[in-house]
């Protein structure tokens, strides 16, 4: 068992400490005597109440989720915060960098360039990519030429800014977060969460093209 495989059974352990009713009612979790539901970036997965094991759902199958960033994210927005009611999300954004009050937050450029430097000449196929992931277009900010409030989880989002690239200027990302976002997540977990959105943006663009 490698450390990250180690890390999801930790994960586990930590959501089965949880009332699982409590996280029902405070999430408005779809539920049954077996699972919890819910959809994380336009897939619905759902959560074992009797070991914490996470599946997501492909056709009619429900197939074993392995991937780390995924169910750490899950786990974690379940399980982050030890308020009973969670603060109404603000709509007013700002960058992830913005929530370090010490020291410096890792620098996730070369990550999100590979990704604007994928989206580079594709406009269009963005645009309907994050529709078809159930993204809101908004005015455009800043000049960029897509701006989108991408639902990640049932009433929480981020903001997907793209600027296309041209003979002057190399393709852009910014992902905005809500300024209460750490109450739902620790501010570790932003950063799988940015990189499972632009995959799955990534994903989607390819159908379009």
């Amino acid at each position: 068992m490698d450390n990250y495989e180690k890390q999801v059974y930790i994960g586990r352990e930590l959501f089965l400490q949880h009332d699982q009713d409590k996280l029902i009612e405070k999430y408005g979790l779809e539920h049954d005597e077996e699972y919890l539901y819910l959809k994380y970036i336009g897939t619905e997965y759902r959560i074992s109440r009797r070991d914490g094991a996470i599946a997501y759902s492909e056709g009619e199958e429900w197939m074993d989720c392995k991937e780390y960033t995924i169910v750490m994210t899950i786990y974690d927005f379940l399980c982050c915060s030890g308020q009973e009611i969670l603060p109404p999300l603000t709509g007013q954004w700002q960058p992830v960098g913005r929530f370090v009050t010490a020291g410096s937050s890792p620098s996730t450029d070369s990550f999100v360039e590979k990704y604007a430097q994928a989206f580079s000449g594709k406009v269009e196929e963005v645009k309907q990519a994050c529709i078809c992931l159930g993204g809101k277009q908004m005015e455009r900010l800043a000049g960029a030429d897509l701006t989108f409030e991408m639902p990640v989880f049932q009433d929480f989002s981020v903001l997907f800014q793209f600027w296309d690239g041209d003979e002057e200027f190399q393709p852009k990302i910014l992902l905005l977060w809500d300024k209460v976002s750490l109450s739902y997540l620790h501010f570790e977990t932003t950063y799988y969460l940015q990189g499972d959105l632009l995959k799955a943006i990534l994903q989607k663009t390819s159908l379009f093209v």
